[in-house]
């Protein structure tokens, strides 16, 4: 018979092996979870909103390839992106770790990454995670530094009249004072100096989604949108320019790529990068016809398929594999077949208004494709599509003009030494091309690093994305999952969202930038994949948008508008509104 201290001891016993087989039993879910369960926990992010997507915390281990990655080919981006971040609020610990990490070894930069950064699944507001990877590249094109009958097409760098000016002093009234501060026009008291009162007349533009202002030029006593494409090439822009190029079709396509590099004609080369942009746009406005083509191989390396007309896919060189729905925006631009090809530069006087696409409703697009009606009211400019209408006559400059040079113009001079010739008070030649949108370049230094992107570095080949930065804050690492153009398989990897485009609108957009040349071009026209992206911020980031704990919290904010614009809110990477 057992002792009253044994019976105690032996259920003393039993207590305590009850209690580690429910220990057992209450951490075994996490002891036996793999990795990607682990890695999360109370170490995940917390969940956010903006009225473009919808952001969900997701651990390392669960994405896709994340383990497989060569995340020392990427390592560059990062270096990047800390030359333009380390002094912003949430990186500077991120990028001082950084500088001390083997970029050699992918297990100290993976490491590195989940020590330092929250993932977060990037989903549309409607919830959805597959969205749209195209690709774009650095063109070369051959220039002269004078004019001929060949080489009549001008790289204009900034215009001395295209002035910056902020969306919300509209709200000050149609008629206010205001004074010119370099090229910015700002508010201003009532006969202060330099100060003269103005009727702004800017109804039909939109501001950069970016930096929240408009592009405009002062006319007399009114501000108005600065000119349209259409009317860049009727009148002598007053701005230098950096060569004269022969193709009027791969000038556009550098304008789209926002980069590329010029041959001169003693073997040099130049590059340019995006400088500024006018204001309207991107709108191509397609019709069928040469035109078309010309357009079309253009814009489907930054951001749009080829599709639509049979004479258009019959050129192999834009008949890659064509996405369902930006085949209807291309169809939308097309106008169902009710659009002529617009005559050529002899036979017309001066570029009309092109007709507006049809609005969404009206192109059998339904509810559930809410991501390609946010895609079309984007290039509409907010709906209003039509190209503005030129200026009845080119003003030419006055007969006292001269070409303005390298000093008066702060162009940098030509690898020879010398300035290139300014526009000298001719008009550009006409180009035929629909868009009213314009890019304006400056000279950039030539060397083995990419072209500058909209971050201010240089961008990363296979490595660096384009995004729509109200929804991808430009410098943050973005992880994406997708198939190779070239036929590999799947595609996944780190890349680093660096550069923005005028076609990437979107919660899941992304652009891919894929080097220079003739290889990275046929990338670039390859790349239309489906694909998923995962957006990684420094744990000490503070969003700016609603915060929530969890996905019905964030189901139940009843209205987008009342959301922020920007997942984070800076000044010179995305304005507030």
């Amino acid at each position: 018979m057992d002792s009253p201290a044994s019976v105690s001891s032996q259920s003393g016993a039993g207590r305590a092996a009850r209690l580690r087989i429910a220990l057992i039993a209450a951490l075994w879910p996490l002891l036996a979870a793999p990795a990607s369960a682990q890695d999360g926990g109370a170490d995940l992010g917390r969940p956010f909103a903006t009225r473009h997507a919808v952001f969900e915390p997701i651990g390392f281990g669960d994405l896709p390839g994340w383990n497989q990655d060569t995340l020392h080919e990427g390592a560059d981006g990062m270096r990047q992106s800390c030359a333009a971040l380390r002094r912003k609020q949430g990186w500077s610990t991120a990028c001082a770790e950084f500088e001390a990490v083997d970029a050699g070894s992918d297990t100290a930069l993976r490491g590195f990454f989940q020590r330092h950064f929250h993932a977060y699944r990037i989903l549309s507001p409607a919830r959805r995670a597959d969205g749209l990877l195209t690709g774009y590249f650095e063109p070369l094109l051959e220039g002269r530094r004078d004019r001929d009958d060949v080489f009549r097409y001008p790289v204009y760098g900034l215009p001395a009249d295209l002035l910056l000016f902020d969306a919300s002093a509209r709200a000050g009234g149609t008629r206010q004072w205001l004074r010119v501060q370099g090229n910015r026009l700002l508010p201003a008291s009532a006969g202060g100096a330099s100060a003269r009162e103005y009727t702004l007349a800017l109804d039909d533009i939109t501001p950069g989604i970016r930096d929240k202002r408009l592009r405009v030029r002062i006319d007399g006593d009114h501000v108005r949108p600065y000119w349209s494409r259409q009317d860049i090439e009727l009148r002598a822009l007053d701005a230098p320019v950096l060569a004269w190029v022969s193709a009027p079709d791969r000038l556009y396509s550098m304008q789209v790529q926002g980069s590329g590099k010029i041959r001169l004609e003693d073997g040099s080369l130049i590059r340019v990068s995006y400088a500024e942009q006018n204001g309207h746009p991107f709108l191509p406005n397609i019709t069928r016809g040469s035109d078309a083509r010309m357009v079309l191989r253009a814009i489907k390396t930054r951001g749009l398929s080829a599709g639509g007309s049979s004479d258009v896919r019959s050129d192999p060189a834009i008949s890659a594999s064509v996405n369902d729905e930006v085949s209807r925006l291309i169809a939308l631009f097309q106008g169902k077949g009710g659009s002529t090809p617009p005559p050529s530069p002899a036979s017309r006087p001066a570029p009309t208004p092109s007709s507006p696409p049809k609005a969404a409703a009206a192109t059998g697009i339904s509810g559930n494709d809410a991501e390609v009606a946010a895609i079309i009211a984007a290039l509409m400019g907010g709906g209003s599509a039509s190209v503005p209408a030129p200026n009845p006559a080119p003003e030419p400059a006055p007969a006292s003009a001269t070409p303005p040079t390298a000093a008066a113009t702060s162009t940098p001079p030509s690898p020879a030494g010398q300035a290139f010739a300014g526009s000298g008070g001719v008009p550009a030649a006409l180009t035929n091309i629909p868009d009213p949108s314009y890019v304006f370049f400056r000279s950039s230094g030539d060397g083995p690093q990419g072209p500058v992107g909209a971050l201010g570095v240089p961008l990363t080949a296979g490595r660096s994305l384009a995004v729509d930065p109200r929804s991808t804050p430009l410098g943050s690492p973005v992880f994406i999952s997708t198939t190779d153009p070239a036929g590999n398989g799947p595609m996944r990897r780190l890349m680093f969202a660096q550069d923005t485009g005028g076609a990437i609108r979107g919660s899941v957009r992304g652009d891919l930038f894929w080097g220079f040349g003739d290889t990275a071009g046929r990338l670039a026209l390859a790349t239309n994949e489906v694909a998923q992206m995962w957006l990684l911020l420094p744990k000490t980031q503070v969003v700016t948008a609603a915060q929530g704990t969890g996905g019905p919290a964030l189901r139940s904010l009843r209205s987008r508008a009342s959301l922020p614009d920007c997942v984070i809110a800076d000044p010179d990477l995305c304005v507030e509104d």
